[in-house]
């Protein structure tokens, strides 16, 4: 088969999930991905024949895509803030809104700030801010190794320094308030709202970068608050993606933690969706 005829399969078994243009993003991607096919080849040599090996990895991911697994986690990377990312089933995928967070931080930072990102999963938020300023000091966080693992792959394939730490947010400990900035995307979906979510991310991304206890919806903003309010120096900002539903409790807990200056920021979608508090003693 050459690529155009491959490209009439893809149409074919993925017309019931996708939009047409969508699809053949997906399919162009995996050319491009799988075999360093430029987006232009489908226009100038439609027929470009297919090896058996090519085919039978293009059948294999349109096997997954059918069962709604991600096409990030296919490709093994993603797109993020202008860098190419490596992802996988250990780690969140980089949302959209998340880069408008990093955005909204990066106006705050200045050179040689000291920088902690917790829960950082791939990395993507403090190899963003790194490769913005690469004067700050970055501290990536997160509990699990195998995220850690990744984070580091990413960093040596970006060639960006960051220090990457195993540890559980609950559990960490910095002696003295040096610590100009800090940011998180937590978990933060409460369990009930599973029924709202896509199989393709319920299914396949990890739980425990989504979900937060059943007990608690703000489980872990409260770990960051509090690990904030040691940490940072008087004046340090602490910036937070949040869960619209729990805006209040987030605000109040924030306030109770003697942190001022609490600004609310709506992501592109119209719901607030990120957070910026200072400490002020």
């Amino acid at each position: 088969m050459n690529i155009l005829e491959f490209r009439s399969l893809f149409r074919k078994n993925l017309f019931s999930k996708f939009e047409l243009n969508e699809i053949d993003f997906i399919y162009k991607n995996l050319l491009n991905s799988f075999f360093c096919f430029e987006p232009t080849v489908l226009g100038l040599n439609p027929k470009t024949n297919l090896n058996k090996t090519q085919q039978s990895k293009l059948n294999h991911a349109l096997s997954l895509i059918k069962k709604d697994y991600p096409i990030q986690y296919i490709t093994g990377t993603t797109k993020f803030h202008d860098m190419e990312i490596l992802v996988n089933s250990n780690v969140l995928i980089p949302r959209p809104e998340t880069e408008e967070l990093v955005n909204w931080a990066i106006e705050s930072i200045k050179d040689d700030y000291n920088i902690y990102d917790l829960c950082t999963g791939s990395g993507c938020i403090a190899l963003a801010l790194k490769k913005n300023n690469p004067s700050i000091t970055l501290t990536g966080i997160d509990i699990s190794k195998k995220a850690i693992s990744v984070a580091k792959k990413n960093s040596q394939n970006l060639n960006l320094q960051v220090n990457w730490i195993i540890q559980d947010i609950k559990k960490i400990n910095i002696n003295k308030s040096s610590i100009d900035l800090i940011i998180s995307n937590p978990p933060y979906v409460y369990p009930t709202e599973r029924k709202n979510m896509h199989p393709r991310v319920l299914d396949y991304e990890p739980s425990i970068a989504l979900f937060t206890p059943i007990s608690d919806p703000i489980y872990y903003y409260r770990f960051c608050i509090s690990f904030a309010k040691k940490s940072l120096r008087t004046g340090g900002k602490l910036f937070l993606e949040i869960n619209p539903n729990y805006i209040d409790e987030i605000e109040n807990l924030l306030m109770k933690s003697n942190f001022s200056n609490v600004i609310l920021k709506r992501d592109f979608n119209g719901k607030k969706r990120m957070i910026r508090a200072e400490k002020y003693e």
